[in-house]
């Protein structure tokens, strides 16, 4: 259970001002399509955190059930030893890391979804929806290197650098990927939850 624990503590302090530090990038930058950028890999790297926390939790409380341990939670190892326990350090590890999840849920997904696709160098998007320019960038036919941006890449003085290429199915695909290995995630959390602790094995 030790791995367990070390991979939840690191993970999560890892991750939080990775996530700080982003999301000042996502909100500041010379470009819309740059943020908008920002955003998506800011997502896909929370929702991959998440699910990867979030299966941990439930297989640590799993193992400890199992086990009948007074704490069920995983211990944050950098201030807590397996045989040394602090309940208010480990409740507050947990929240912690949960409200920072889904604090850059918010965040990520909200500046992702301003994105509209446009044509490689077109100053206009397909359509003025999120959901409307990508069924458009479905049903178009391209056979350039570089057919569609997340945004708009073009400006009065050029081409804006650092605007990602729009990939039909592949870009937001992978965000589909990783919010299902979140909820697939999230529902074995429940489950282990709704589970009641085994019954003592007592042998005379």
């Amino acid at each position: 259970m030790l791995p367990l624990a070390r991979f939840w503590t690191w993970v999560g302090h890892s991750f939080i001002p990775l996530a700080v530090g982003w999301a000042y990038f996502v909100r500041n930058g010379p470009d819309e399509g740059v943020l908008i950028t920002r955003g998506y890999f800011g997502w896909a790297l929370t929702l991959l955190v998440g699910a990867a926390l979030t299966f941990a939790l439930g297989r640590y409380i799993s193992l400890a059930k199992a086990r009948h341990l007074a704490i069920f939670i995983p211990p944050n190892t950098t201030f807590e030893a397996t045989n040394n326990r602090n309940r208010m350090i480990s409740w507050v590890t947990l929240v912690a890391f949960a409200l920072f999840l889904i604090a850059a849920n918010i965040l990520f997904a909200s500046r992702y979804a301003d994105s509209r696709i446009h044509r490689w160098d077109s100053p206009t998007p397909l359509d003025q929806s999120f959901v409307g320019s990508r069924l458009k960038a479905h049903q178009a036919s391209c056979s350039d290197r570089s057919c569609f941006a997340i945004s708009k890449r073009v400006s009065g003085t050029g081409p804006v650098r650092d605007v990602m290429q729009y990939f039909p199915y592949y870009t937001d695909g992978l965000l589909i990927l990783l919010a299902a290995a979140q909820l697939a995630a999230l529902a074995y959390l429940a489950v282990v939850l709704s589970r009641p602790e085994p019954p003592f094995n007592y042998q005379l």
